[in-house]
């Protein structure tokens, strides 16, 4: 669950103070890995096996990764604290985020405990992976790092009226920034071999829609309909990823966009009646997806040697929206911090707003 502000784009994480919110965040992980795990099964079978090293004369049992390292680039679906240096609305720095996080307090996540990618990098036996902000010592981006900021999207401008974000396109050139240092201090070909293990996740696309295409930024609306809007998002992100794959990333997550007319915030400016989800913004949503899983297609093709996903977000999601009982959730539709209508009238101000047991609501 989520505690959601108007200044978070599509987020979903699951808080672990329950047995059943756990089957839930397991159930999405198979979700998004199922696919790309697959193919790792005989690295991961040899990284088991491996799992004795000899140190001091004795053995210790220690499980190695399944991944050497994880490397995140996006929005506030997976930011995990990059915002924190930034100044920008777009911030989770104050309660009541984090209160369900280790150490019940903020941890610049846009939730009330972990998010995706953490419990995605524990599962690969990684250490959660730290922000790009903050960490200079190149010794600590060897697991991996979070470039994520809330904010971003594919286009540079998407999400300005929000303050200071990495823009996508700053992300790469600060992930160049870290292969070349660890190229300096390793070697150029003990890191390729690493970025060629490692995987690269990528939950972008959001913001374009939420603080740009919706909000007929510089006219937006006029200039290209929804198709033409996708069609050049998906034609800009490809262009990235065609760089990054031909300059020798392999394996890697493109993660779609999740049921965003279902959000607490759309569901109040749009009136919804009884909660139901607004079908326009849904539609929208949608036919992007549907380009990015042929964009994935598309590079598969191109770049045989890469094993490329797309991971369905949008259909999970939907499904734990429209079916909560099931899931073990009591409410999908109402913010467990804000005002007004579902609770997405007025962003979550302060810990005063916020719901006292955030385990039985799920929101977007």
């Amino acid at each position: 669950m989520n505690i959601t502000s108007k200044h978070s784009s599509f987020l979903f994480a699951f808080t672990n103070a329950s047995q059943g919110k756990r089957s839930v965040y397991r159930w999405m992980i198979r979700l998004e890995l199922v696919l790309l795990l697959a193919t790792f099964i005989m690295t991961m079978t040899e990284a088991r096996q491996a799992g004795h090293l000899a140190t001091h004369g004795g053995l210790i049992d220690t499980v190695k990764p399944l991944v050497p390292a994880f490397y995140i680039f996006g929005d506030s679906t997976v930011d995990c604290g990059n915002n924190d240096y930034l100044i920008t609305l777009a911030r989770a720095d104050m309660p009541p985020y984090g209160r369900d996080f280790d150490g019940h307090k903020p941890s610049g996540r846009f939730c009330n405990g972990k998010i995706s990618v953490d419990y995605l990098a524990l599962y690969m036996d990684l250490p959660m992976v730290r922000t790009v902000l903050g960490t200079p010592n190149v010794t600590n981006m060897t697991k991996g790092l979070n470039y994520a900021s809330a904010g971003a999207g594919i286009l540079p401008e998407s999400g300005s009226d929000l303050g200071q974000h990495i823009s996508f396109s700053e992300q790469l050139g600060m992930f160049s920034n870290t292969e070349a240092k660890m190229s300096l201090s390793f070697g150029q070909s003990t890191t390729k071999q690493a970025i060629e293990a490692s995987l690269f996740y990528f939950s972008i696309g959001n913001n374009d829609f939420i603080h740009y295409y919706l909000r007929n930024v510089s006219g937006i609306m006029e200039k290209q309909n929804s198709v033409e809007f996708s069609s050049m998002l998906l034609e800009n992100l490809s262009n990235h990823l065609k760089f990054l794959i031909g300059g020798g990333i392999r394996k890697v997550v493109l993660v779609g966009i999740g049921p965003l007319g279902c959000a607490p915030n759309f569901l109040s400016a749009y009136n919804s009646s009884s909660g139901e989800c607004i079908s326009e913004i849904n539609s929208l949503v949608q036919e992007y997806n549907v380009g990015l899983a042929l964009l994935t297609t598309e590079l598969r093709s191109e770049f045989p040697a890469s094993e490329i996903i797309y991971c369905d977000i949008y259909s999970g999601v939907y499904d734990i929206v429209t079916h909560p009982k099931a899931y073990g959730f009591d409410n999908t539709n109402t913010a467990c911090c804000g005002a007004g209508k579902y609770g997405g009238w007025v962003t979550c101000l302060m810990p005063e707003m916020a719901c006292t047991d955030a385990t039985n609501l799920f929101t977007i």
